[in-house]
């Protein structure tokens, strides 16, 4: 019995320990690869619009630090816990490859190896009502990059290698708050009410003397630029 439960000991702390040195191989960092601290809640407000949809990104990208185990290259993929979503979706992607999740629970994105900073294009598309205006409310998610062992299942029938993802740890966990109040503004316009124009340009740099219909980058005299769709 003494024997059994060494052993267990033994096993628990090798898993334990395994699991521990994969802190830190995947980070949650922004577009410029500043790291996003593991255990951080982020509250987001500014409002994307995307075609007739509002939505509010993260803004948060997957950034490779250290991506091996014990000389094993290993592959990432993102854990996605739903803990509030008054309405609309979640979107997540990884590589490009992307899904939604519509209600409470806790999805997966794929898993892959990400050799660069990779944009993980998570935002919350809010829900409207039978008339079409966007509707107020929050949605909360916990994000986690999890470490994943590429593991070889074989060749298939017709000669190619068939293989799965298998965990080996979390690396890094961050929370988000989305939370939209019903500002129309688009990209942070609102927030910047008191400064004046000082100078409007088209998405291919041309410079505007008007608004035009589509996406306007505009410069205030507080000396920040907004982009906001006419």
């Amino acid at each position: 019995m003494k024997k059994i439960f060494t052993l267990f000991v033994a096993l628990f702390c090798t898993v334990a320990m395994f699991a521990q040195d994969t802190k830190g191989m995947f980070e949650f960092a922004d577009k410029n690869g500043n790291v996003v601290q593991n255990g951080s809640t982020l509250t987001k407000t500014e409002v994307e619009k995307s075609g007739k949809e509002l939505q509010i990104n993260t803004g948060l990208f997957v950034k490779p630090v250290k991506p091996e185990l014990n000389g094993e290259k290993l592959g990432v993929k993102m854990r996605l816990e739903v803990e509030n979503l008054d309405h609309g979706k979640i979107k997540y992607c990884l590589l490009g490859s992307c899904s939604t999740a519509s209600e409470k629970g806790t999805f997966n994105s794929t898993s892959n190896f990400v050799e660069t900073l990779d944009d993980l294009a998570t935002e919350w598309v809010m829900g409207t009502d039978k008339e079409g205006k966007t509707l107020k409310g929050e949605a909360t998610v916990k994000l986690t990059l999890v470490a994943c062992k590429r593991v070889s299942l074989g060749l298939n029938d017709f000669g190619i290698e068939d293989f799965d993802w298998e965990e080996v740890g979390d690396c890094s966990s961050v929370t988000v708050k989305f939370v939209y109040d019903g500002t129309t503004a688009i990209n942070g316009v609102a927030d910047n009410a008191n400064a004046t124009v000082v100078a409007r340009y088209a998405a291919d740099g041309t410079r505007l003397s008007a608004p035009q219909k589509g996406l306007n980058i505009v410069k205030l005299s507080n000396g920040k630029t907004v982009k906001y769709i006419k």
